[in-house]
């Protein structure tokens, strides 16, 4: 057995999940407090909650739908309670993630007149899911049936010196065993273009993945506001990292060194196995929220003066390779790779470490945000509301 196969949740489109969740789903933030409370009244229930949804046009909607619809088709996702104002804005969300073959429900706040029908439904709904749901084993599943996002945040010095290029080493044993890697934050690569543009795997991804990086570039000119001054972030300034280069080089690293198979969109999950680019904005919250749309099982999370957040679909898991961020965040880290700066330790230890952690949480261990509950789900807007 393979030190990336697992034990994990099968379900009826093939995939595989690590977690077995009930969600509950808001199409829209009218109905958050009501998909909230029903969630809250079961441990393993998860309320997806986004903000907006109303007065949302073309792309935007899109890539709200898409991203909804990606969440609910996790293979972390057991069943989704689908909650909306009215039934239109909801019947699209539903009927998407029930083509992946998950039990799902839709609820209307209009149409059971009120939020205390809503709520009484949406309980008895998750009882049933609940005894169903009780009753599955897990099943053997391998590496080539892993998808794992690839992110980093609150970057210092030791992000591109540790954690970043230890989570790449184990980047490529998934890529290499034919599962599938995201890494996403364009804008982190500024600088860093021709790395990736060189392992793109022919001339059409190539062009994608600089068009992507400068789009980014362009947003922020259109702003009034040049890049090269306000990134890095005062975090991290403070951590050492001291030009947008540097920054992008380290972040790169995550991303492994095997070919470069397409470009994605936001949320978007990638049709074969390897390694993608995708197009998402480097806030971490959007970003996983995207990484998780995408049908990642888990989250390879590095970070230097530590953020705290993660994903409710996709169990993120911490990774520092920063001595004193390890000792004054403990509780917020899963591995510890701080005596690689002590030099006591490699990279290639510490990529057996993350391996180790991994191995653990596709197996049911809970990550530190897990435990803590420190998990969000926010999706990136294009547009104004109308």
């Amino acid at each position: 057995m393979s030190e990336l196969d697992f034990m994990g949740f099968r379900r009826r489109d093939g995939g595989i999940g690590i977690r077995n969740l009930m969600v509950v789903l808001s199409a829209t933030d009218a109905a958050n407090p009501v998909a909230r409370s029903i969630a809250a009244q079961f441990p393993d229930a998860v309320a997806v909650t986004p903000p907006g949804g109303r007065g949302q046009l073309g792309d935007d909607l899109e890539q709200r739908i898409r991203t909804l619809v990606g969440l609910g088709c996790s293979p972390n996702v057991f069943a989704v309670l689908v909650v909306s104002l009215e039934s239109v804005a909801g019947e699209r969300i539903a009927e998407s993630i029930a083509r992946s073959g998950k039990p799902v429900e839709l609820l209307s706040i209009q149409g059971e007149h009120g939020t205390q029908a809503v709520r009484r439904k949406g309980v008895e709904w998750l009882k049933v899911w609940q005894r169903e749901r009780d009753r599955q084993r897990r099943e053997p599943g391998s590496a080539r049936e892993l998808s794992i996002g690839l992110e980093c945040g609150g970057s210092d010095a030791t992000s591109g010196l540790v954690s970043n290029p230890a989570i790449g080493l184990v980047t490529n044993r998934i890529v290499d065993r034919g599962g599938i890697a995201i890494f996403s934050e364009p804008v982190e690569c500024l600088g860093g273009e021709e790395v990736l543009r060189r392992r793109a795997k022919d001339s059409v991804v190539a062009e994608r993945i600089l068009a992507t990086i400068h789009h980014y570039e362009t947003i922020a000119m259109r702003a009034g506001v040049d890049l090269n001054r306000i990134n890095p972030a005062p975090d991290n300034i403070k951590g050492g990292l001291s030009s947008i280069e540097e920054k992008s080089l380290g972040s790169i690293c995550k991303s492994g060194a095997r070919s470069i198979s397409g470009v994605l969109a936001y949320g978007e999950r990638p049709s074969g196995p390897g390694l993608f680019l995708m197009d998402a904005p480097a806030p971490a919250t959007e970003n996983i929220t995207a990484l998780a749309a995408a049908g990642a099982q888990v989250i390879l999370f590095g970070t230097g003066m530590v953020n705290t957040i993660g994903s409710p679909i996709a169990p993120t898991i911490k990774i520092c390779g920063n001595p004193n961020s390890c000792r004054t965040m403990g509780p917020h880290i899963d591995v510890d790779l701080g005596d690689v700066i002590d030099g006591t330790a490699g990279l290639d230890d510490a990529a057996e470490k993350i391996v180790r952690a991994l191995s653990g949480v596709l197996n049911g261990e809970p990550t530190c945000c897990e435990v803590l509950g420190e998990l969000e789900v926010a999706i990136s807007r294009i547009g104004p509301s109308i």
